[in-house]
């Protein structure tokens, strides 16, 4: 689904009314019926209240006619014109009344919508702080009030919602990480725009959808056989990193790899083949006592991997000096394609000019901290440009850089119009944000690549499939771990193929 800005979508309201002839009005309408039936389909009209705030443009038309339909719906709903003069006074004494009753209170903000290219003066700057003081759940229509469409920083104050409806097509502010916590779970609601009109609109930026995804998690044929899904490698491991390329291996397992093979130096192998489990071929490098890989170990490494379909190098590594050649040589002459993750991604920060002598392709899949080591810079000017960041790696050293994060980013090269993004904005949650994740998502592209698959599909899949585990496995309060992931991947996939 492609991802515009806000002087694109005017433009796309422009001709939808001039050459297609759907009015303004017609538009309004549906935007407005839309949201009414996605509140019905989730809230119960016997226990919440809804408050609808409108402003004096299209966004706040879109919320007088959701306001129809809701009360049609059995739904209480009042209606407040954001621009009287009393309307903070107004607000509290709702807010204040409803706690006081059995009924949730939900909020509908539809004050102001893409337009919006200035901070935000007073009483609305008093009015946001006071939705969002209230901890109230709030629906943001098409944009939360007070966030700039295009670089999704809060125009001084910004409305926190809890969901945000985007119409016909998703804004480029609300899938930029730092807009994360202003848009909450983002939806896409389908008004009608004519597709031979956003078919014709020219961005380099895509939104990941199950739709997008579906092609690349299709079942198994029935004369199948384990040779068929794909023989991933991975390197990995040290000692007090023993558990990182067992995540890895059991994830690429449940992302339906036929064979798993994973190397780790001799020191952890008990501890890590009896954590990848009996279904993973666990190999032990080096005489016993050997705590980390170096440059003696590669004639073993080679002899498996010539037998390999892809290779994951990285997880719980290491970096220790001796081991940095043996990953230059790996990331030189493997003959097969590889994604290259976590301490493989340090041990090459000082020299990424190497990625240029690989002879297939590569996936890096670096979070902040990695990018800037790998970049020269800082974490900090990594999240502020992370667009821009990734862009200038993937074309530089010609790689698929996933970048990580809220929103996490794929930058691949596209043959005819350069750097080509892939964003998730709708799957995943906080509680993803622990120890492991990362190797999780190493082994599900892993297992993806070793089928033979593009580097960008496998990002692509990868990355949503990785999200959409976390969304049916992690709390977004926090408390799940990595294996937890793991265990839904299956019905991950089933629901991405069904």
């Amino acid at each position: 689904m492609k991802i515009v800005t806000a002087s694109q979508m005017a433009e796309l309201d422009r001709q939808t009314t001039t050459i297609d002839g759907i009015s303004e009005k017609t538009l309004i309408a549906r935007a407005g019926k839309t949201t009414a039936e996605w509140i019905a389909a989730r809230f119960t009209a016997a226990t919440r209240r809804i408050l609808v705030l409108a402003g004096k443009g299209h966004n706040g038309a879109d919320g007088a006619v959701a306001a129809r339909w809701l009360r049609r719906l059995g739904y209480s709903v009042k209606v407040i014109n954001a621009w009287e003069k009393k309307t903070i006074q107004i607000v509290e004494s709702e807010i204040n009344r409803h706690r006081r009753s059995k009924f949730q209170l939900l909020i509908v903000d539809a004050i102001f919508g893409t337009g919006l290219n200035r901070p935000l003066a007073e009483p609305f700057r008093s009015l946001v702080r006071l939705l969002n003081s209230s901890r109230l759940e709030i629906i943001a229509l098409d944009i939360p009030s007070g966030l700039h469409a295009d670089s999704g920083l809060p125009l001084g104050v910004s409305i926190e919602a809890r969901h945000t409806l985007a119409f016909g097509l998703p804004k480029l502010g609300l899938v930029q990480e730092y807009s994360a916590d202003y848009v909450g779970d983002l939806h896409i609601l389908d008004i009608g725009f004519p597709q031979n009109l956003v078919a014709r609109i020219q961005t380099p930026y895509d939104l990941l959808t199950v739709q997008d995804i579906a092609p690349l998690c299709e079942p198994r044929k029935r004369t199948a056989h384990k040779g068929d899904s794909g023989r991933p490698l991975i390197i990995g491991g040290s000692v007090g990193l023993a558990g990182a390329p067992a995540l890895s291996a059991r994830a690429a397992l449940r992302t339906g790899a036929g064979l798993v093979s994973l190397i780790v130096p001799q020191a952890i192998y008990n501890i890590t083949a009896r954590l990848a489990g009996p279904e993973v071929m666990v190999h032990p490098i080096g005489r016993k006592g050997t705590k980390c890989f170096n440059q003696a170990s590669f004639s073993k490494l080679h002899s498996l991997l010539i037998n390999s379909t892809a290779l994951v190098l990285g997880p719980g590594l290491g970096q220790n000096p001796s081991t940095r050649s043996l990953v230059q040589t790996l990331i030189r002459s493997s003959p097969v394609p590889m994604v290259l993750d976590a301490d493989a991604l340090n041990l090459i920060s000082g020299s990424p000019s190497i990625l240029r002598q690989a002879r297939q392709k590569i996936i890096i899949t670096p979070h902040p901290g990695e990018m800037g080591r790998l970049m020269g810079i800082s974490p900090r000017k990594v999240q502020a440009d992370r667009f821009r960041i990734a862009e200038t790696f993937a074309k530089k050293w010609k790689v698929t850089v996933v970048l990580k994060g809220a929103r996490s980013i794929i930058a691949h090269q596209e043959h005819t119009h350069g750097i080509r993004f892939s964003v998730n904005a709708l799957a995943g949650n906080p509680g993803m944000a622990t120890g492991g994740s990362g190797d999780v998502l190493a082994g599900i592209l892993g297992a993806l690549l070793a089928r033979d698959l593009s580097a960008a599909d496998s990002a692509r899949g990868g990355v949503f499939l990785h999200a959409l585990a976390g969304d049916l496995a992690m709390p977004e309060t926090g408390g799940g771990i990595a294996g937890d992931l793991i265990e839904k991947l299956p019905g991950a996939l089933l629901s991405i193929a069904s």
